[in-house]
Formats: C-alpha cells, sequence, structure tokens
C-alpha cells in the first residue's frame, strides 16, 4: 500500500511513519509534504496514492485549499485538532479522522476502515470543503488569554500580543516584551485566531501583522523579519513560504 503523509511538523510525521511500519511493514510511504503550495505541485506531477495521511493546519494555509486547486479522488486521513463540530463535518461526510497525538490504536483504526472501503466509489472532497468554509467562517477569533504569573490570572487581550512561539512550551510574547507559557499548541492557535491579524511565519513562530518592523529580501528567497519586541534568534520566512507571507502582508 502506498501512503502519502502531508504533514508540517517532523516529530509528527516521524511518528506517525513509525507506527504505520510497525503496523504494516509492506506499507511505503511515497512521500513527505509539509506545506499546501508543495502538496498542489507534487499532486499535478506524481500518481496519487492508495491512502493519504493529511494534517488539517500546515505551515502555510489550511490543507483544503489543496483541494481548490487538484481534484483528489483517493481516502484520506486527516489529522487534527479540531473540536468536535469539525469531527462533525468528517462524520457526515464519511472520512476518518485522528486527534491529536496520534495512538498506534487510532491508526489501526484507520487503517482498517480503509481496507474495508476499498472498492466503493471515488472519493468526493466538495461537501468537506464546504463544511470546513462554513466552519471556519462561524468561529469567533479568540479575544483574551488567561494566563498565570506567579500566585496570580492575568486577562491578556490577544490585540496585545505581538508574537506566539514554541520552544519546550508555547509562549505568549507581549509588546512590552513580557512572556507567558499557554496551554495551546501553534496548530491548535491559528485556527482560533483572526487571520487578518496573525499568520504562522514558520514551525515555531506566530506573528502579528502589527509585530512586524522590517523585512529585508534574504539569501535563497528567504524574508528576515524585524520584529518588536526582537526575538532572540534571527526570525525567517522560507523561500517556499516568501509568495505567501507577501500576499498576506500585501492584503
Amino acid at each position: 500500500m502506498n501512503v502519502l503523509i502531508i504533514e508540517d511538523e517532523e516529530s509528527a510525521f516521524e511518528n506517525l511513519k513509525c507506527i504505520l511500519m510497525e503496523i504494516d511493514p509492506s506499507i511505503y510511504i511515497v512521500s513527505w509534504l509539509q506545506s499546501v503550495e508543495q502538496s498542489i505541485q507534487w499532486f499535478k506531477t506524481n500518481d496519487f496514492p492508495d491512502l493519504i495521511f493529511l494534517d488539517i493546519q500546515l505551515s502555510d494555509d489550511l490543507s483544503f485549499k489543496i483541494f481548490e486547486s487538484v481534484a483528489v479522488s483517493v481516502p484520506i486521513v486527516f489529522t487534527t485538532a479540531f473540536d468536535e463540530y469539525a469531527i462533525k463535518a468528517f462524520e457526515i461526510n464519511s472520512i476518518d479522522y485522528i486527534l491529536k497525538p496520534i495512538s498506534r490504536s487510532s491508526i489501526e483504526k484507520s487503517i482498517t476502515k480503509f481496507k474495508s472501503c476499498i472498492n466503493r466509489a471515488p472519493y468526493s472532497y466538495n461537501n468537506l470543503i464546504q463544511d470546513l468554509k462554513s466552519f471556519s467562517q462561524h468561529q469567533p477569533y479568540k479575544e483574551r488569554f488567561l494566563v498565570n504569573k506567579a500566585d496570580e490570572l492575568l486577562i491578556i487581550p490577544t490585540a496585545d500580543i505581538s508574537y506566539f512561539f514554541k520552544d519546550n512550551e508555547t509562549y505568549i510574547v507581549l509588546k512590552n516584551g513580557e512572556r507567558y507559557a499557554i496551554k495551546f499548541t501553534l496548530d491548535e492557535l491559528i485556527l482560533v485566531l483572526n487571520p487578518n491579524q496573525f499568520y504562522r511565519i514558520n514551525r515555531q513562530m506566530i506573528v502579528s501583522v502589527n509585530a512586524i518592523s522590517k523585512i529585508t529580501l534574504w539569501f535563497k528567497g528567504k524574508l528576515k523579519l524585524q520584529l518588536i519586541p526582537e526575538f532572540n534568534t534571527t526570525v525567517f520566512v522560507s523561500r517556499e513560504g516568501a509568495t505567501k507571507f507577501k500576499a498576506w502582508m500585501d492584503k
């Protein structure tokens, strides 16, 4: 069985790959893709696999954007941090899903479901695309975060946040330089933040448009960002993500 994995986090890809190999050593991973743009190009130049594992939130956009450019009719198992309403959309369209963090039992269940449906008619994802668009359009954006500071609980308005970054934990960084740990992953945050205000520039950071003070054209097509307040390392947007990022900045 040929399997394609579309996942922007290397650790999640390695975990999924390892579990698949344990379940069925005959499974062949045809490729690992990390973005919408990369996936669209791959589908245009390669034969479709037997099964796709697809993360909902990729580094450059929501993955259902792939279906707006390419007609994909093979079975897909979505991996997601969506809540029960989005999961309902998957159930309506008879498509399997796995909530992160991924476990061996959930993968085994999906593989069994795939094998039982292998001779069914080609899948159509038109309804799913509409459901996900409707879901994303009706979700209110997060207005504030409750964080711990010593023995206090602080209310942080989202408008006061310059950027989020992932280290061992996920942190909020405010305009005044203060930072606080929060119990969200970047994948979860990008689903609840206003996309006109915040953008995921790479696997480590989500930034507010107001935090970007300077953009420098860098070597090999990358972009170097200067943020307010400054981050502790140099911040880059990759060559692959530069076009999407510039389009977002130019809205």
